[in-house]
């Protein structure tokens, strides 16, 4: 059932990638007209959340997975490491969309790659508290959307995104998360965590 999620949150994406690509919608000028009007304290705070919350996140958290699972030869975590690089990837798809960002700059709009990135970051995150900490995954779920939501409201506000951009990338995260997480036997997760195994 999960795997069927994701393949129509993945298509959800595509589709909606392939929609606004030539012209933004109303509700995406609406809000680039909100946020433009914020003023300059919450362009300055955005771009704080836009450092901390980058791409540069997942690369630390790729590195870290790909690092530990090497050196305790942890299968678990060399899944999980897969599963963040394949999540993560799904900012390549921009290179199909073409989609022409709010402010002039010299790559693509859609999907974004800060969202993407983060989005990546918590998907996996939350697989593998799921495994390692079930007792806390509806924190780590809450941390997890809160992060991504902040990234893609700081992205809106520094005009670097369209707002559709933003979810766009989490439908095509989520979504191709589902099936792979699926396909690497990382859903369901454990029932107990490893700890309680023991």
């Amino acid at each position: 059932m999960g795997a069927l999620v994701g393949v129509v949150l993945a298509l959800a994406s595509m589709v909606l990638g392939v929609t606004v690509r030539e012209e933004p919608p109303a509700l995406d000028e609406g809000l680039r007209q909100t946020a433009v009007e914020l003023g300059p304290g919450f362009a300055h705070a955005s771009a704080v959340v836009s450092f901390v919350l980058s791409p540069g996140l997942a690369t630390i958290a790729l590195i870290s997975l790909g690092l530990r699972a090497l050196l305790a030869k942890d299968p678990l975590l060399a899944r999980c490491a897969v599963l963040l690089a394949v999540c993560w990837s799904t900012l390549f798809a921009r290179h199909a969309y073409q989609r022409v960002r709010p402010i002039e700059f010299p790559k693509w709009a859609y999907p974004s790659g800060h969202v993407t990135a983060v989005a990546a970051v918590a998907f996996t995150g939350v697989v593998l508290c799921g495994w390692l900490a079930r007792r806390h995954l509806r924190l780590a779920v809450a941390l997890g959307c809160a992060a991504v939501v902040l990234t893609a409201a700081s992205r809106v506000v520094l005009e670097m995104h369209w707002f559709t951009d933003t979810v766009g990338a989490v439908l095509a995260v989520v979504g191709v998360g589902l099936v792979v997480a699926r396909a690497l036997g990382l859903v369901p997760v454990g029932v107990m965590s490893r700890r309680e195994q023991s």
